[in-house]
Order: C-alpha cells, then sequence, then structure tokens
C-alpha cells in the first residue's frame, strides 16, 4: 500500500463536477421530453449526458489521486494523466516551497501567484532531467519539479518539513537496511 506524502486539491474539481452532473440531468431530460418522436435527438442528448457523467466520473479520480506518495522504494509523481512517475527515493534530495503562476485554464496571462512545491533531484539521475508532465499539475526540467499548489493540499512551511522528515527517515531506513545486509 501506498503512502500519501501530498494529496490533491479536490476544491477546484467540485464546481466543475456539479455543471457536468447537471447537464447530464438537463441533457437526459430535454432527451426524452422534447424529443420523443426524433430519434436523433434522443440519440444526441443521451450521448451528451453519457459525455458529462464520464467527464465528471474522470473529475472525481483525479481529485482522489494525491500528488506525491511513496511505494516503499520510489517517491511517486502523479503528475501527469496516466502512471505516475516513480524515482527512487535515493534520488530524491530535497523538498522546497516556492511561488509560482496559477496555471488556471482561461487565465494565461493573469498575474495571479500560488505557492509551489519544488522537488530537487539529484543531478546524477540523468533519466529524470526533464520529464513530460501535465504543465497545469507540475513542470518538470532540469532535475527539479515544481507542483503546482493550485491541485496540491494547502502548501506552507509546515507541508514542507513534514515532507523533508518523511524523506530523511525513509532514506535512513533505506541506508541502515542496506548496511545491516552487508
Amino acid at each position: 500500500m501506498n503512502q500519501v506524502w501530498l494529496r490533491a486539491n479536490s476544491k477546484p474539481f467540485v464546481p466543475l463536477s456539479a455543471a457536468l452532473v447537471v447537464a447530464a440531468f438537463a441533457a437526459a431530460a430535454t432527451g426524452f421530453a422534447a424529443f420523443e418522436a426524433a430519434g436523433w435527438g434522443r440519440t444526441a442528448c443521451a450521448t451528451t449526458a453519457v459525455a458529462a457523467t464520464l467527464a465528471a466520473a474522470l473529475l472525481a479520480y483525479l481529485a482522489r489521486k494525491p500528488r506525491l506518495a511513496f511505494d516503499g522504494h520510489r517517491v511517486l509523481f502523479y503528475v501527469r494523466f496516466g502512471p505516475p512517475i516513480a524515482v527512487p527515493v535515493e534520488l530524491v534530495e530535497a523538498f522546497l516551497l516556492g511561488r509560482g503562476p496559477t496555471f488556471l485554464p482561461g487565465r494565461d496571462h493573469d498575474p495571479a501567484e500560488t505557492a509551489t512545491l519544488v522537488v530537487r533531484i539529484a543531478e546524477r539521475a540523468e533519466d529524470f532531467n526533464k520529464v513530460d508532465t501535465a504543465p497545469m499539475l507540475a513542470g518538470w526540467c532540469g532535475h527539479y519539479v515544481t507542483l503546482r499548489g493550485t491541485w496540491t493540499e494547502p502548501l506552507g512551511l509546515d507541508v514542507v518539513n513534514r515532507l523533508n522528515q518523511r524523506l530523511y527517515d525513509v532514506q535512513h531506513a533505506a541506508a541502515g537496511a542496506a548496511r545491516s545486509a552487508t
């Protein structure tokens, strides 16, 4: 079982999911009330209702995914659609608090900023120099991963200190296990 180190922020997902559910019900009701004789109208409304319901389910799924987890050997970064990016824990050096743009949809030139979590990956890890992510969730470049605070639990020094303590604990436990095995 994975340990969740940093949860997602479900607040941005709730209004959009609710709007999609309302749209699904409206499409279904319209399809059956207004298009009794026309089969194509019912089909279009039913398709819209199903698509909106699936989109709401996908958003609910994404809202429940953590942003960071630990599987016993690797730190898992949930910063893209699909499987997480797994980085061996010995390659993760530190967690830092930063600030950056929100990258909220429709706000390309918005000067608003949010707290960010910056994760330093060891430079010897050539495979993790540049990794593709979902830009609204995180940026990954030059051995630094920047998780956007808009999509995580609220970030602050207490969260960064907790993450660094967990990292220290698991790295030292792994080093102790390696020493006792030799």
